[in-house]
């Protein structure tokens, strides 16, 4: 019908109801039809319909201005003022009664602050010809001369907006007075380079606007003391004339050390200032390739959230945190450090970056040639070209990174299999070819200076790994198996890793009654549980506490796995005829006030620990039970007399290693009812409670647990007990 009654063909296009009533409105008047006013149309030609209904501009005036448009295709609005049809403030008005938002003619009234100017970059206000007006609570009132942008703004500020139309002339007056100061050009600069994101340029500002203006360095230098102002300017005429920062300027002249330096910067930039010894989070250092941190010096330190600390000599590098950013997908917070604390970080916390998978096919290869044993037969551990000697290396570095217990290099029909243990549980770490067995035990075997011929005893030893700034002790165990010989390796903790007594994890009610049995003068106090439950730990934390300068402590251990500087440690010789009976005895001549015994085994070395305290020593050893009463009735198999033993026992330590749910897994749960009865609650004393299961994570490799925590039983033997 169309087609017949235009004498034309017709294209049909699918319009939307409101959208053709809107059509037929405009286009024939003479059906007298009102215009649907939400439909979104011609932003232009309803501006022009506007302008011509108020009698701002005639037909005539409204047709020139279009036909200018469509051959420049400039702005309708803009050309209407151009030639004279409308003026600003008019076309203003206009477009907010368009767009219903209010009109502001002058944005004069209104003062200006930095901290207004944050909440929108200047580049932005002057692409958009949109500027921050005032806040209303928690909204950002923005006063635009193109409407057309509201979205634009809206997708780019952090926060709500309420928009006001104000003439263009009055936005860009109040751009030039909010801006006035150039703070973010260089950001800007950055941005635009895409070298910056624009949050982090947001954020940075209002950092600085909290800071104030940003003191220089120089100042900053001598408020600390570190130079005087004639060192400064004496810098500063070297710094003009040769180029150069004033920093380098200093350090250079010997005015300054690095770490002032460093120190100084952090303070400068208020970002964090790293130490040597801090705690390095071996998931973020995952996080960033071992390449990357060593072209940037550049050492991952831990993540906060979502967002990565990384140490750097001179954080101003955005280069760097711009890559490190696009490599990790993290947010990024600098830090600063000197260049000697993260040379030695990143020797420490990266392996030597060759891929573990590459160096298993190098030794597979060393192994068919021959050379993998030779070389690894050589007393060094620091043969830098022998795959062999490489994976061992890294094996060991991962683990100590990991805090890692220990290490079991185990044989299998058809692969060795390396296991670590973390947090009580073994988990697969990697597997290498069958061939690779022997190799791997003759160069596990020589570091512990072991006899690498003898693969039919078992053998123990002490690994002293020294790799780079790592320097760690090692107790290796070798066990002949059917299929090869296995290895497993206890990483020590260095004595400086010993707790407080305080750390240990004790109740309240159970840590005064424990303080005072180990401040006693003589008698006899044990500690039990299985092995790996953190007896030797708890044992040298007493020690730590009790050996003072005043008084003779020596130990008896097999082997030594702690060393601690002012007590003196033998150790177990069964070569020699060393055991642990015959160094009680010896003791008992050395005039000590304290003895530490590793292990109570037979009756003789019981024996001889009850006569040292009933003679006035304290003694602290160590027994295998499974809970504090049970080590009445072990010392009495022993053939220790009862008398003895309520006369010297003065308390028993039971305790245990529980693994901690993961907090960064952790979901609340209800637990199954066996799970109550095994622990001997019921429902009704858990009402009200929130319990919480891991549900696995990267931090914690999938098990859902990280770290662990002790539990203690104590025992106190009173005189009810010693009537008993």
């Amino acid at each position: 019908e169309v087609e017949d009654a235009s004498g034309c063909l017709v294209e049909p296009y699918q319009a939307l109801h409101k959208e053709i009533m809107w059509a037929l409105a405009t286009y024939y008047p003479e059906l007298g039809l009102e215009p649907p006013v939400d439909v979104e149309v011609d932003i232009s030609q309803r501006l022009g319909n506007l302008a011509v209904s108020r009698g701002l501009v005639t037909p005539e005036q409204l047709e020139a201005a279009i036909a200018e448009q469509q051959r420049t295709g400039g702005l309708l609005g803009r050309i209407l003022v151009q030639q004279g049809a409308l003026d600003e403030e008019q076309l203003a008005q206009l477009l907010a009664d368009q767009v219903g938002i209010e009109y502001v003619p002058d944005l004069d009234d209104e003062p200006v602050s930095d901290k207004l100017g944050t909440y929108l970059l200047r580049l932005d206000a002057v692409q958009f010809s949109a500027v921050p007006y005032r806040l209303e609570g928690d909204t950002l009132v923005v006063a635009i001369a193109d409407p057309r942008r509201m979205a634009d703004i809206e997708a780019i500020v952090n926060r709500p907006v309420r928009f006001v139309a104000a003439p263009e002339t009055a936005v860009q007056k109040r751009i030039d007075k909010l801006y006035a100061n150039d703070k973010g050009r260089l950001g800007e600069t950055l941005l635009q380079s895409r070298r910056l994101k624009r949050e982090q340029l947001r954020r940075a500002l209002e950092e600085q606007t909290k800071l104030g203006s940003v003191k220089p360095l120089g100042e900053i230098l001598v408020d600390l003391g570190y130079v005087t102002q004639a060192d400064v300017d004496e810098a500063l005429n070297k710094q003009r004339a040769g180029g150069g920062r004033l920093e380098d300027t200093l350090v250079q002249s010997g005015k300054i050390s690095p770490d002032m330096l460093a120190r100084s910067l952090a303070m400068q930039l208020g970002f964090p200032f790293i130490e040597e010894g801090v705690q390095v989070d071996p998931y973020a250092v995952s996080l960033v390739p071992e390449a990357t941190a060593r072209r940037y010096t550049a050492m991952p330190i831990r993540l906060e959230g979502n967002t990565l600390v990384v140490a750097m000599k001179d954080p101003r590098h955005v280069f760097a945190l711009d890559d490190i950013q696009l490599i990790t997908g993290r947010e990024i917070q600098p830090a600063v450090a000197t260049e000697e604390t993260l040379t030695r970080l990143l020797n420490r916390y990266y392996r030597d970056g060759a891929d573990m998978d590459e160096l298993a096919r190098a030794v597979v290869e060393e192994v068919a040639s021959g050379r993998a044993v030779e070389e690894a037969e050589e007393d060094s551990s620091a043969i830098d070209d022998n795959a062999l000697v490489r994976v061992v290396n890294n094996i060991i570095r991962d683990a100590i990174i990991n805090d890692i217990s220990d290490i079991h290099i185990e044989p299998r029909p058809e692969r060795v299999v390396v296991r670590v243990r973390k947090d009580g549980s073994l988990r697969e770490y990697m597997t290498m070819p069958k061939v690779t067995a022997p190799a791997l035990a003759s160069r596990i075997k020589i570091m512990g200076g072991l006899n690498i011929a003898e693969r039919r005893l078992p053998q123990d030893g002490r690994v002293r790994f020294r790799d780079k700034n790592l320097e760690v002790d090692l107790r290796l165990s070798t066990l002949p198996t059917v299929y090869g010989e296995k290895a497993v390796l206890r990483i020590l903790k260095k004595a400086a890793d010993i707790p407080e007594i305080e750390d240990l994890g004790f109740a309240d009610y159970n840590f005064q009654k424990f303080e005072d049995l180990i401040k006693k003068p003589y008698g006899m106090f044990l500690i039990t549980g299985p092995t790996g439950s953190g007896k030797s730990f708890t044992t040298f934390s007493i020690l730590k506490r009790i050996a003072t300068p005043d008084v003779n402590v020596t130990t008896i251990e097999d082997p030594v796995e702690y060393e601690i500087p002012g007590i003196n440690q033998t150790q177990v010789n069964a070569k020699a005829g060393l055991d642990f009976a015959r160094a009680l005895r010896a003791f008992l001549r050395q005039d000590p006030d304290i003895i530490m015994v590793g292990e109570i085994r037979d009756h003789e070395t019981a024996k001889i620990s009850m006569e040292a305290a009933l003679t006035g020593h304290l003694l602290i050893a160590t027994l295998h039970t499974n809970d504090a009463a049970g080590a009445v009735t072990r010392l009495t198999e022993m053939g220790i007399e009862p008398f003895n033993v309520s006369a010297s026992l003065l308390g028993v330590l039971a305790q245990r290693l529980v693994r901690k749910v993961c907090e960064h897994c952790k979901v609340a749960s209800t637990p199954e009812p066996d799970v109550l009865r095994r622990l001997g609650m019921s429902d009704d004393e858990i009402k009200g409670k929130v319990l919480y299961r891991g549900v696995g994570c990267e931090k914690c490799g999938g098990s859902g647990y990280n770290g662990r925590h002790a539990i203690h039983e104590l025992l106190v033997v009173d005189d009810e007990i010693r009537k008993a």
